[in-house]
């Protein structure tokens, strides 16, 4: 089977599931698989649909290196421009850690194969009037692989596509 994209492996991931919540994380060892916890916590008191680990908030803990500086820079602008185009405060668009309850994913498609997805996700989970929450933790340096990804072109296809997702 051919890569069709990050957003079409998370696609998959979300029709195999069988559980009540779903979680994402990076295989990349950046994010802590020790703190599913605390991101699930808001779920599993209903008081919140989806959270999105941030790296950005007041109790987040990024280590030195976590985040390279262009990254750094291109996620403040796509955080920015989505808390602008959805109406509500998104401190971390691109944090491949998150959560969320099968019945938020199961009231909408998926159309981005790209890393699109990531605003995607929240972005079509807060225009169904879900409950979206950003949640501290934390990160490290990436223990493993080799980003493919290129922060100025990606960046842009993101920002574009985040448009697009307001109209459906």
């Amino acid at each position: 089977m051919p890569d069709r994209g990050k957003g079409d492996a998370i696609s998959h991931g979300i029709k195999a599931s069988t559980k009540n919540i779903i979680v994402q994380l990076d295989a990349d060892l950046q994010f802590l698989p020790e703190e599913i916890p605390s991101l699930i916590q808001p779920l599993l008191e209903n008081r919140a649909d989806m959270t999105l680990g941030s790296r950005f908030m007041k109790h987040s803990i990024r280590n030195a290196e976590s985040v390279p500086g262009a990254r750094l820079g291109g996620n403040f602008v796509v955080s920015l421009w989505c808390s602008f185009l959805y109406g509500q405060k998104i401190t971390d668009a691109l944090a491949g850690f998150k959560a969320w309850k099968r019945g938020v994913t199961a009231s909408f498609d998926l159309t981005s194969f790209t890393y699109s997805y990531e605003v995607e996700l929240f972005a079509k989970a807060i225009q169904k009037k879900w409950r979206v929450v950003d949640v501290p933790i934390s990160t490290c340096p990436r223990k493993a692989g080799v980003s493919t990804v290129s922060v100025f072109s990606s960046g842009l296809n993101i920002l574009k596509d985040a448009v697009r997702f307001c109209f459906y």
